[in-house]
């Protein structure tokens, strides 16, 4: 039904419903035909009718139908083209046009309809499928009439209802469904599962209607008809279905990568969307969303909820943006470094990862920002895009967070496309996040409390409360919201349901949702605040001064927070509300994160660096305070001054701060789950060193070490370090100085797509850390060998990730850069990248080695670990014939696998030739004993030989003389 939707939506595009309305003042009846013509043509005539403009058009002229008294008459190419002519009229022509038709249809009968009205028959079609189906498998059903409702546009006019389905069992029994209401194609559907064996009858009944012009439901008009008033008669369908024992197949899923990935992600592999994921800043996640223009303050995020996350500290890739490290020469302090922007101006600030692409601003200078922006692959470093008219200073100014918005409509699914937003006050600029080309803007945006929906919708929760009359109203704002301007066109058409803000400028003062009374008391001592929303179920308030950040020391006396209803049925109620007296000893109590997994929200009290936690559902102390720190430094949670900051994830409140103590407080009772720091020794004042959370992400909390405004050159050892996020066990650890805003010391780094990147103040550069490629080779000599013999096979795996194949790296590896283990991984980069000696104790990879022998069979042959990067592993083959040789590096946290092949031949061996058996010394003995026991028969025999062979001589020469007497 997708396609007839398609044409539907195709035709409604060169006939619009408001272009239609002139032509009923002009010509009503010659457009009635047309109309009706053209849809039956749609649906059910010949599909040369309807595509080629000269058929339809002799088509037209020739066509007469007949009801009863009524013959409708012809339509000439004349109107055709006055038609199209109409189709070119202004947008502001078209939009009056609208507003006065909607205006007369709404206010007036319909004059223009059949006198007296007609019947006019219907032809209903049911398919189900899949056909045939195992027991207990699902089906669609799907139920059409032949043309669409005459009237439909949009979301308004007729609809096709009382459509019912009664499917009779094999067994005779009978099932009904129903009523059903068509789209505004005409058709709708049903699920049904069949519980036995056999062949159903599935029967679909239209059980007739009179056209009304309004929908059934919601009273909203559509375009009108001269079948308006007609009846429309009943009609029927029958199909039938195969039920079987067997079921049928499930349609396919395709596993996730096993190798090295890059995107696109090829559209039916929709199970990957589990180890894909983007960090689209402000209120996505960001430690800065609660921060930014426009924005109520709450709490902010660093929890990655999606994808995955390294596992190791393998880097993929380091960019400079500006002179980092050592400056050299003679300085007045020794060694001093470049500034890294510590004091208030951080790098890397609302860096945003979208679809595998990492956007961020450049620094220039001293600035943090003003040297253009960049799109570069995440996976490779590469700059895809980048505009150095963007930015602070500039003239387009630069994103600070990105959309990816779902749109679901009658005429459109999926995301449309991917957006950058910029900020300007009240102003927003979208650019194209592929291409960073500007597309649209919104104005005249409120401020408010902001949220990501599931569709990706950016809403703000807008609160207006006059304290003293104790009134006021809430309302969700939304950046997608119908009928503002962002779609094809306003109103209640099917182009109100296309989504196409490129190219304009948007009002979106009244782009609100809802809007409901607030009527509770939610008076305190200061004005009544959104604090945290868990959209369509409960918003979280303040009426007092006691969210987190620098300021007095001291707690409202009473501080006042509140609950109201977030769902649908019960929206704007409220929930709790609860006045808590201020804590004794003029503690600083303060607002912090929320978790929604427990249902808990936090406060903390500044003074003894003490956590509580109370209900969401009730406001009710749960536990607390309690307190787990024990360096002093703890008192400064951030670069704000006194105050803890935590972040939450998987119902675990994380804490962090300048005692260098990263704890793990359970939100459900407030225990202490687990603790991590390091002893700084004599590296620096703070006695550990300071830590900070950088991303909550894949069960793993990843953290670093930093502080605000820091001496140059940096304190030695300064690290990040990937945490067990449930048992604290620390994974991996390596060398950097990771980033963070300068001022409030936010995160700067971002996790997604199973990368983490971030700025280094030690060298100024971008690392990127994540699994990477890898390669392996593998030779066999010699090629050739004689059944018996021995080949020696060879290789190497190494790491081809776009890093350790830069041009830098290569001068040192010309062989390549060998792949070590994941033990060994953090020393190893910090020699590879950060110019630290050559570890000695690197341990290789694993590689194993399996063989296809002659016959075709894979046969294991063992495996063995690389040393630097290489394998030698001596083999004799069996048998005769080729055999080839595999060799896989099956991959680990820290490269994807590889694997390569070889072939060698096995010849027969030569025939082996017999070699005389050496005598022993008996033997030898023996034979000689006999030889002289036969010494004197042997020297008889030798002196008879001789008299023999003289009397032969003897006679021989007698006969030869007597021979030559005679023959003289």
């Amino acid at each position: 039904m997708v396609e007839v939707g398609r044409q539907y939506g195709s035709f409604k595009k060169h006939l619009n419903p408001s272009l239609l309305g002139s032509i009923f003042v002009e010509k009503l009846r010659g457009y009635g035909i047309f109309q009706w013509v053209y849809e039956r043509n749609v649906y059910g005539f010949p599909k040369e009718i309807g595509s080629n403009h000269k058929i339809r058009l002799a088509f037209l002229k020739s066509f007469k139908l007949s009801h009863g008294n009524c013959i409708l008459p012809k339509i000439s190419l004349k109107r055709e083209k006055e038609m199209e002519k109409l189709v070119r009229i202004s947008k502001s022509v078209l939009l009056a046009l609208t507003l006065t038709m909607a205006t007369l249809m709404a206010s007036m009968p319909v004059t223009f309809a059949h006198t007296p009205p007609i019947s006019v028959p219907t032809y209903a079609y049911v398919m189900v499928s899949p056909n045939p189906v195992g027991v207990n498998q699902p089906v669609f059903i799907v139920m059409w009439l032949h043309a669409a409702p005459y009237t439909a546009a949009g979301i308004g006019g007729d609809r096709w209802h009382d459509f019912y389905i009664t499917i009779i069992k094999p067994d005779g029994d009978r099932v009904k469904l129903g009523p059903f209401i068509s789209d505004p194609t005409g058709s709708t559907f049903t699920t049904w599962t069949p519980d036995k064996p056999g062949r159903y009858t599935i029967i679909f009944n239209y059980t007739g209607q009179v056209l009304s012009l309004y929908h059934p439901i919601t009273k909203i008009p559509g375009q009108t008809s001269v079948f308006v008033n007609d009846t429309f008669l009943p009609s029927s369908a029958v199909t039938y279905l195969t039920v079987q024992e067997e079921p049928i197949p499930e349609p396919p899923t395709y596993p996730l990568p096993t190798e090295y990935w890059t995107r696109p992600i090829e559209g039916q592999n929709t199970e990957w969307a589990r180890v894909a994921s983007h960090w689209l800043g402000g209120a996505h996640i960001s430690s800065q969303g609660a921060y930014m223009a426009g924005v109520v303050v709450g709490p902010p995020n660093l929890w990655q909820k999606d994808g995955v996350a390294p596992n190791s500290p393998h880097i993929m890739w380091t960019m400079p943006i500006e002179f980092g490290g050592v400056v050299g020469g003679t300085t007045e302090i020794p060694g001093v470094t470049f500034y890294s922007g510590g004091s208030y101006e951080g790098r890397f600030v609302n860096a945003i990862v979208m679809y595998g692409r990492l956007y961020f601003e450049k620094p220039l200078g001293h600035s943090g920002t003003g040297g253009g922006y960049v799109c570069v692959d995440l996976r490779t470093g590469e700059v895809i895009w980048e505009r150095s008219d963007m930015g602070t200073g500039k003239p387009w100014p630069a994103p600070i967070k990105g959309q990816l918005f779902d749109y679901e409509s009658m005429n459109q699914h999926g995301v449309v496309g991917g957006v950058l937003w910029a900020v300007v006050g009240t102003k927003w600029v979208a650019y194209d996040a592929y291409s960073g080309n500007w597309m649209y803007n919104l104005t005249n945006v409120p401020t408010g409390f902001e949220v990501y929906t599931n569709k990706g919708e950016i809403v703000r929760y807008v609160l207006n409360y006059n304290t003293a009359k104790r009134l006021g109203w809430l309302a969700l704002w939304n950046n997608t919201q119908d009928n503002v301007g962002l779609h094809r066109e306003i109103g209640t058409g099917s182009a109100a349901y296309q989504w196409r803000p490129r190219g304009k400028e948007v009002d979106m003062s009244k782009a609100y949702t809802w809007n409901v009374t607030i009527t509770a008391d939610l008076t305190g001592n200061a004005a009544p605040t959104v604090y945290f929303v868990i959209p369509g179920d409960i918003i979280l308030g303040r009426s007092s001064a006691i969210a987190p950040g620098v300021g007095d020391k001291f707690t409202p006396d009473p501080y006042v927070v509140w609950a109201i209803s977030d769902k649908p049925g019960t929206r704007g109620q409220l929930l709790w509300k609860k006045m808590f007296p201020a804590p004794a000893g003029n503690l600083t109590r303060r607002l912090g994160p929320v978790d929604t997994v427990n249902r808990v929200w936090t406060m903390f009290d500044v003074e003894t660096m003490a956590w509580l936690g109370y209900s969401l559902d009730t406001g009710e102390l749960l536990w607390g305070p309690v307190s787990y720190v024990e360096n002093a430094f703890s008192y400064y949670g951030g670069g704000e001054g006194g105050g803890q900051r935590g972040f939450t994830a998987y119902g675990i409140l994380y804490t962090q701060g300048y005692g260098g103590e990263l704890c793990a407080i359970s939100c459900k009772d407030g225990k202490l789950l687990w603790k991590y720091g390091r002893n700084s020794g004599l590296n620096t004042p703070w006695g550990n060193y300071p830590i900070f959370i950088a991303a909550i992400a894949d069960g793993k909390v990843y953290a670093f070490n930093n502080e605000h405004s820091p001496n140059a050159p940096y304190y030695k050892d300064y690290r990040v370090h990937c945490l067990n996020a449930f048992t604290g066990e620390l994974l991996w650890t390596m060398m950097g100085w990771a980033g963070q805003t300068g001022g409030r010391g936010l995160s700067t780094s971002v996790v997604a797509e199973g990368f983490l990147v971030y700025y280094n103040y030690y060298d100024n550069q971008i690392y990127c850390i994540g699994k990477g490629p890898s390669a392996t080779t593998v030779s066999a000599s010699p090629k050739v060998i004689k059944k018996g013999d021995s080949v020696l096979i060879e290789g190497k795996v190494t790491d081809i990730s776009p890093g350790a194949t830069s041009d830098s790296i290569a001068k040192r590896f010309p062989n390549g850069v060998p792949a070590v283990a994941d033990e060994s991984m953090g020393e190893w980069m910090e020699y590879l990248y950060m110019q630290k000696p050559r570890p000695t104790d690197v341990k290789g990879v694993w590689v194993t080695f399996d063989v296809i022998d002659p016959d075709g069979n894979w046969v294991h042959v063992g495996g063995t670990t690389t040393n630097d990067g290489t394998f030698s592993i001596p083999w004799k083959p069996p048998k005769e014939g080729l055999w080839t040789i595999v060799i896989t590096f099956p991959g680990s946290e820290s490269y994807w696998p590889s694997y390569a092949c070889t072939t060698i031949l096995v010849e027969s061996a030569p025939a082996p030739v017999e070699i005389p058996t050496p005598a022993s010394p008996e033997q030898v003995s023996t034979v000689q004993a006999t030889v002289e026991a036969l010494q004197p028969i042997i020297t008889a025999l030798a002196v008879i030989v001789v008299v023999c062979v003289c009397l032969v001589a003897y006679d021989i020469y007698i006969n030869r003389k007597m021979f030559k007497q005679a023959a003289k």
